[in-house]
């Protein structure tokens, strides 16, 4: 079974931030994501999404909201 995948919106709504600081995470290569051509954007694992923030959480001390 295929992995979900999530558009720019849905990454930022997962993550709970702004579509550049999506694009600051993907570039970074702190978020791994698929690129879908100049105008269609990129697709990020929703699994990735969590992973991240979980990390996060753990290096900034951050409780679970």
């Amino acid at each position: 079974m295929a992995e979900e995948r999530l558009n720019w919106q849905q990454a930022c709504k997962v993550l709970g931030c702004s579509k550049s600081h999506l694009y600051n995470l993907i570039n970074s290569g702190d978020l791994p994501a698929e690129r879908k051509g100049r105008i269609k954007g990129v697709t990020v694992k929703r699994s990735d999404c969590e992973r991240y923030l979980k990390e996060w959480r753990e290096r900034t001390g951050a409780e679970d909201q």
